[in-house]
């Protein structure tokens, strides 16, 4: 099983790392406070413009990690290679939305039609909404993750390798979401909370929108070492 703990280390103690984490933590400090005084726009300019650098740096730290290179986190000196994976990932990933869309249309499909029983139940619902969840994501990771691998964009396209990292990508995303939940707690919620008492129960104090972004960014860079790891790990099962 892959361990947060290790994934956690492998981010932080990567060279330069906290240095990069404090500036990607910036444009979420930034757009946090433009949507407490309630400039909208410059938030969702904000939230785009990283959302866009954020996702290109993602998938460049899942290749990273698929090749276990010493390096997880993009250079500074390198930035234009993690937009060409960027790029060349969404290409790679237009089957898979398609397949992922159908299947969520499928899904709703099946529900209204043969169990709507299913959608008066709050409980029962969000049950199955959370393992189709988990099933969308694993097929995208599984997918996405073939060509992050190889650098070969139709690896992503092969539905017999896709199939046989699958039941990977679901039990360790699941224990992903099981091992997230306590590091959240722990590492990130908890010491926001005593940072709150500190501050005098004040939740908008600068050292806790910092302490909440910055563990934001952490656990998403997280999650992609996480899935290069799992795409190790489909490889030996």
């Amino acid at each position: 099983m892959i361990n947060l703990v290790d994934t956690c280390r492998n981010i932080v103690g990567d060279k330069y790392a906290m240095i990069k984490i404090f500036i990607l933590t910036i444009p979420t400090v930034i757009a946090t406070y433009a949507t407490l005084s309630g400039q909208s726009v410059l938030s969702n300019t904000i939230n785009v413009a990283f959302g866009i650098v954020f996702a290109a740096i993602f998938f460049e730290t899942i290749r990273h990690s698929c090749a276990a290179e010493p390096m997880l986190l993009p250079p500074f000196m390198l930035p234009f290679r993690m937009f060409i994976t960027l790029g060349l990932t969404i290409v790679a990933a237009i089957p898979v939305v398609a397949v992922c869309i159908g299947l969520f249309m499928a899904y709703i499909h099946v529900l209204v039609t043969y169990f709507p029983e299913v959608q008066t139940s709050p409980i029962t619902l969000k049950i199955c909404n959370f393992i189709f969840s988990i099933l969308l994501i694993s097929l995208f990771f599984a997918s996405v993750t073939q060509f992050l691998d190889s650098g070969k964009v139709w690896d992503a396209y092969n539905p017999i390798k896709v199939g046989k990292a699958l039941k990977t990508f679901i039990v360790n995303n699941v224990l992903f979401i099981i091992q997230d939940l306590i590091f959240v707690i722990l590492c990130i919620l908890l010491p926001a909370y005593i940072i709150i008492v500190l501050a005098g129960m004040q939740w908008t104090n600068f050292f806790v929108i910092l302490w909440l972004s910055m563990g934001w960014v952490v656990n998403n860079l997280m999650f992609a070492d996480y899935m290069g790891q799992t795409k190790k790990d489909s490889e030996v099962y």
